[in-house]
């Protein structure tokens, strides 16, 4: 399990990295072109939404991952022992419920523009391409919650045992 954890890791770090690396490349190419050359790229923008959309929900994970997130932490910081983490579970039920729509709605937006056949304006891709991204990263959202979420619980359930703040 450990292992299937690393590659996930790896994994969803390496594609932000790399289209992170691609949009500032492709962004500064673009104005370089625009500001000495009096024309840029045209399929630079189409690609750069696409790709910031995909850096946005995996960064979500990531965020997720690292406990980053906002949760309800001014809710949960207010209670203390066992109260704390039952706030605390609640914030993790909110978040898995939300992603569970946001995954179901982004299946059936993918759907719909792939019967629609729709693609983007300049480059003609897919669509769904861009579509894509809300379901992959709430498939990939919902596995950080629940990792994230149980050590979080886990953690303030077992706080009072320790005498310490674990979270």
């Amino acid at each position: 399990m450990k292992l299937l954890g690393k590659i996930l890791d790896y994994f969803e770090e390496s594609l932000i990295i790399l289209m992170m690396t691609y949009m500032a490349i492709m962004n500064f190419l673009n104005v370089v072109f625009r500001y000495c050359f009096a024309s840029s790229f045209s399929f630079t923008e189409e690609l750069t939404v696409t790709v910031f959309v995909w850096v946005t929900m995996l960064g979500i994970a990531a965020g997720f991952k690292r406990y980053a997130h906002l949760g309800m932490s001014f809710v949960v910081d207010l209670f203390h022992g066992k109260t704390k983490a039952l706030f605390a579970l609640f914030g993790v039920i909110c978040s898995l419920i939300f992603m569970v729509l946001v995954l179901y709605h982004g299946i059936v937006m993918v759907q719909g523009q792939i019967t629609m056949g729709s693609t983007t304006p300049v480059l003609r891709m897919p669509q769904a391409v861009q579509g894509l991204s809300m379901p992959v990263g709430a498939a990939f959202i919902i596995i950080r919650i629940l990792q994230a979420g149980y050590l979080q619980v886990k953690g303030l359930w077992n706080e009072d045992k320790q005498g310490g703040t674990q979270a």
